[in-house]
């Protein structure tokens, strides 16, 4: 019978002021988070057309009528129940 080796989990150690960065990233067709303590290191490990989708999806709604918008939205919240106050903490 072989002998089973632990299997390691890679970890990060970083100070508790310290950002963690969570990059979403597509790596042998499965998708992946990648962790950076460092922003510099984080925006280096992101695709190069990253920043250009994100901002393309500011126009993504140009389209519609604020007005008409607007009063559908006011509608759905005068129209949903309030979520109930939460006591077990």
């Amino acid at each position: 019978m072989r002998e089973r080796r632990p299997h390691r989990v890679p970890s990060l150690l970083v100070r508790s002021d310290q950002p963690l960065i969570g990059v979403i990233l597509e790596e042998n067709g499965q998708e992946v988070v990648r962790y950076f303590a460092d922003e510099a290191e984080a925006d280096a490990a992101l695709p190069q057309d990253a920043v250009q989708q994100a901002l393309s999806l500011a126009g993504a709604w140009s389209d519609l009528d604020w007005d008409e918008a607007e009063a559908e939205l006011d509608r759905i919240r005068h129209e949903s129940q309030p979520t109930p106050p939460i006591t077990n903490l």
